[in-house]
């Protein structure tokens, strides 16, 4: 069984690049089906503003990542020379390496932010949901979560965490300094618009103002922000009284395009309007930067913005490596002899939850038992299940494979117990 790692993130592409690979959340979904049906067993697929991989458990891999790239290729509709420009491949210890760098925050344009874990996570949940992960998929994702948590409670990667929210701010105050006489006005209400916002607010920015296609999210991150909330309609109108612009949607088409900017800055009599843009993908119309007194600012013009953090944070992500470098280590063993005992274990739990519930339900019909009936109906009953228990238990011990390993864990529903276990950690 081998782990592969294929895709593009903002180091090997630009964001115009991005973009067209960019899947959003709602038809991840349909993308893992459709890999499914040509065969892909177990696959999960991460696509953000800064990345979109997908991390491939396989037993033929040259003949699965022909599949993947040609899906890709369809489901995207996009150019196949994209996919030789800008991706890259990863298998195995490099594979499992780039995971944990990820997971942890070490492979982000801004290094330490701390929503990739939740993005990472939110990946392996679609994917169980899908039902695309088995036991080695489900083993090496809960490892690296594991692994980024003990990132962050051993080094200060993450502390007084940046984000690309927040260096939206970092970038408005080096535009205008003092941000308490301006106004803001963010397209968009969703998480990354809500911490961008309260960054803002923390600065003493003066007015906010919220648009968004469902104005109930409108209204309700205004009111958690000490905003105002108007509906979309009003978007031109508000764009004439201020001075900055947030935006960050989910929309597949430009929200902001030259011929109304520029009808807006002919009303405006051009007074400077700055436009900072940090949706994948993009939200304003690049040629927009071209009108006169109208500064653009994308997601990728954050990275210098980012590189004056950046000393302090690469003295605590060495430190940081050093604990992936020890996990990766541990992959060929991983890999070879995967650790049954938690299965094992898992199963003795749920038979024996199942035997003792049964054991209820009988017991609550039956008046006035005598206690030694009983006990021997427990000694029975127990006796039993460890039986018919027994054949799965000696092939797990004595045939440890992978089939096997994974026909038992979706027999007794393992992976149940690890969305379980992952919810829990939240």
């Amino acid at each position: 069984m081998q782990i592969l790692v294929f895709g593009l993130n903002h180091a090997t592409a630009p964001i115009e690049i991005r973009e067209k690979f960019f899947i959003p959340e709602e038809r991840i979904g349909n993308f893992i089906e459709d890999l499914k049906g040509k065969g892909l067993r177990e696959v999960v697929v991460l696509s953000t503003c800064n990345r979109t991989e997908v991390y491939l458990f396989t037993e033929k891999p040259e003949t699965d990542i022909k599949v993947l790239i040609s899906s890709m290729v369809d489901f995207l509709k996009i150019e196949e020379r994209w996919l030789e420009d800008y991706t890259y491949l990863l298998k195995n210890e490099d594979a499992y390496r780039h995971l944990l760098l990820v997971a942890s925050g070490l492979d982000s344009m801004v290094i330490g932010e701390p929503q990739i874990l939740g993005q990472v996570k939110d990946a392996y949940r679609i994917a169980t949901f899908m039902n695309s992960t088995g036991y080695l998929s489900n083993k090496i994702f809960h490892r690296a979560f594991n692994i980024a948590k003990k990132v962050r409670t051993e080094t200060k990667v993450g502390y007084s965490p940046l984000s690309i929210s927040s260096m939206a701010c970092e970038m408005a105050k080096r535009i205008f300094g003092d941000l308490r006489k301006k106004k803001i006005l963010t397209i968009g209400a969703g998480e990354m618009t809500k911490i961008a916002l309260k960054n803002f607010k923390k600065e003493g920015i003066e007015k906010v103002y919220i648009v968004n296609r469902t104005f109930a999210n409108a209204k309700r991150l205004a009111e958690d922000v000490f905003g105002e909330a108007y509906p979309f309609s009003e978007m031109e109108r508000l764009l004439l009284d201020v001075d900055l612009v947030l935006t960050s949607t989910g929309s597949e088409d430009f929200i902001l395009k030259r011929d109304s900017i520029l009808k807006i800055m002919k009303a405006r009599k051009f007074r400077p309007l700055f436009i900072i843009d940090i949706a994948v993908p993009r939200d304003v119309e690049p040629s927009v930067n071209d009108i006169e007194n109208v500064y653009l600012y994308n997601i990728d013009d954050l990275k210098e913005l980012s590189q004056r953090h950046l000393s302090d944070r690469m003295r605590e992500a060495e430190k940081a490596k050093l604990i992936v470098e020890e996990e990766v280590r541990k992959l060929p063993l991983l890999l070879k002899q995967i650790d049954v005992k938690p299965l094992i274990l898992h199963i003795l739990d749920y038979v024996e939850r199942i035997r003792k519930e049964e054991l209820r339900k009988a017991f609550s019909k039956i008046k006035d038992l005598d206690e030694e009936v009983r006990e021997e109906l427990e000694h029975l009953t127990s006796s039993i299940v460890k039986k018919i228990i027994h054949p799965h238990i000696e092939l797990i011990k004595k045939n440890g494979s992978y089939e096997v390993l994974e026909t038992m864990s979706m027999l007794f529903k393992f992976e149940e117990k690890y969305e379980k276990e992952d919810k829990g950690g939240q």
